[in-house]
């Protein structure tokens, strides 16, 4: 589905993503794993557009996504979360999920003066409610995220990408700063989404979650790929334990 293909991307003299290649399958749950600064999310970024590699190519269903601009992703089917939240904050739970919907809606003088703004609406809101019933928000739709917890908030930024319907979602530390129970409901949430046909990038630091929901782990280091298999064969590699889990070689 995804295929990266010996992307580089340098800020400067630094090679934050240095010759990297990865391949998605369709359907499948892939963690993208690696210490601090080894260039996760500059790779989230590449693919989404919001950062430009100096070489390589990223092809989404066999097309090149380097063309793109960013606001052309979601059109192809891709939405994401990101590792610090975005989150409209004057706007309240239920206007944040309907945000990821707007994209789909056809603004134009024939709309306004027809049927269809209404018909619109109605379905866009019933989306919203499918959607925050499935993530167990539906009773803090007229919250705003200032009275919400983290983990609250963390759900609404997964709702909102997933309310646009994608073929590959990105998370971004979707657990990250979660206490143990926010952190298994959120497990459950991935899977869920997952077996509901989406196909999932994932980064994340917590072990746990990595080596329960994913499929394929692929461990990156100083932009390169150092290491890529089943969790349990990434677990058991000798570079991975060295350099990601920081043990040492007499260990």
């Amino acid at each position: 589905m995804l295929e990266v293909k010996n992307v580089t991307v340098a800020f400067g003299g630094l090679k934050a993503v240095n010759d990297f290649s990865m391949k998605l399958v369709q359907g499948k749950i892939h963690a993208l794993i690696g210490p601090n600064g080894a260039g996760k999310t500059t790779l989230f970024n590449t693919i989404t557009r919001i950062v430009n590699p100096q070489q390589g190519d990223i092809l989404f269903k066999g097309e090149s996504l380097l063309k793109l601009d960013t606001h052309d992703i979601i059109y192809k089917g891709i939405s994401r979360t990101f590792q610090n939240l975005q989150l409209f904050q004057a706007m309240n739970v239920f206007e944040n999920i309907y945000s990821g919907l707007i994209h789909k809606y056809n603004d134009s003088i024939f709309s306004v003066v027809s049927k269809s703004k209404s018909n619109f609406d109605r379905e866009a809101r019933d989306k919203v409610l499918e959607v925050a019933e499935m993530f167990d928000i539906k009773n803090r739709l007229t919250s705003y995220p200032s009275g919400l917890s983290y983990g609250m908030l963390k759900r609404v930024e997964m709702a909102r990408a997933v309310i646009s319907d994608p073929d590959l979602l990105l998370l971004d530390e979707p657990a990250a700063g979660l206490n143990y129970y926010e952190t298994e409901e959120i497990k459950n949430i991935i899977q869920m989404v997952n077996k509901r046909g989406k196909t999932i990038l994932l980064v994340e630091h917590d072990m746990n979650v990595v080596m329960t929901v994913s499929d394929l782990v692929t461990v990156m280091n100083f932009g390169k790929k150092i290491a890529e298999g089943t969790p349990e064969e990434v677990s058991n590699n000798e570079e991975v334990v060295k350099v990601y889990l920081g043990e040492d070689e007499n260990a």
